[in-house]
């Protein structure tokens, strides 16, 4: 049913998409980031698009993202970046996508931007893994992401841990994978996520993003902090652009640091539809302002 809304007017579906999405240029992002830097706020700009199939699209990545760190240092923006391995190339060219991480990575470091390594399904989480162990051996200013979906994830953690220093955001995971790799139930998948967070403070994880919209895990993550005593350099919240702001406030005037996801690019239908698999209900608008447009 979801996948049908890309037969919907794109003029409809943007309707719904640009709560979600800055536009469609860096310029968009850079006036969100200015607007959530100003309300207190750091950010993490995120260009749109994964699963490159060719040079060209890797190259233009690349291009989209220097062009973005430089943006970043010369407006004085609170800001870092997130990358999709996929999208520099992981699938085709794994020797490309080396290439194009550690040169993005090396630019952020000279400007002291930091760098997210996003995770993608299940089927690249030991190559994802494998290129942040490798990047965070040479360079302080990258992390990656942990999903609480996955059964693995428990153990990844604790290697990673026992390795070195770790800089890790949690998320709940959005992609639908199979049963004997992911839990599929939402209070499993809960249940690792409290698991997994105290995980990560108890065996000393450098950094923490803790990156979740669902207030039970808010309260459960506020509780830990003051129950193990973290001090606040050791993590901050994370969020989506345009989900969840009163709860983003809340935690902001609560004294803790918050991180706001801004994605943006042309490619912003894929991503639309990632976040319709999490509010399905949303669906239902968007046709009714199809047919309000007709």
């Amino acid at each position: 049913m979801i996948e049908s809304i890309r037969f919907v007017p794109r003029s409809v579906t943007w309707r719904f998409s640009k709560r979600y999405i800055a536009g469609t240029c860096l310029e968009d992002a850079y006036q969100a980031v200015r607007e959530l830097n100003e309300s207190g706020s750091s950010a993490t700009i995120d260009v749109l698009g994964e699963d490159s199939t060719s040079l060209e699209q890797a190259e233009a990545a690349e291009r989209t993202y220097l062009a973005g760190l430089e943006g970043i240092n010369s407006l004085s923006l609170t800001c870092g970046i997130s990358i999709k391995l996929s999208e520099m190339g992981l699938r085709f060219d794994d020797a490309l996508c080396r290439r194009v991480m550690r040169k993005i990575i090396s630019a952020a470091h000279r400007n002291g931007i930091f760098v997210r390594i996003d995770m993608e399904d299940s089927s690249v989480t030991t190559a994802t893994l494998d290129m942040y162990r490798e990047l965070r051996a040479d360079f302080d200013n990258v992390g990656t992401v942990i999903q609480s979906c996955l059964h693995r994830s428990e153990s990844d953690i604790e290697n990673l841990l026992g390795e070195g220093s770790t800089n890790i955001r949690l998320c709940k995971g959005i992609y639908i994978e199979p049963e004997n790799i992911s839990y599929c139930d939402p209070d499993e998948i809960r249940s690792s996520y409290k698991r997994l967070l105290e995980k990560l403070f108890e065996g000393g994880a450098t950094q923490v993003a803790i990156a979740t919209h669902d207030r039970a895990l808010v309260e459960h993550a506020e509780h830990t902090i003051r129950r193990m005593k973290i001090a606040k350099d050791r993590y901050e919240f994370q969020m989506l652009l345009g989900v969840a702001g009163p709860l983003r406030r809340e935690l902001i005037a609560r004294g803790h640091s918050m991180r706001v996801y801004v994605p943006f690019g042309e490619r912003w239908l894929d991503y639309s539809l990632r976040r319709l698999r999490e509010n399905p209900d949303m669906l239902g608008h968007i046709v009714g302002n199809m047919f309000r447009s007709l």
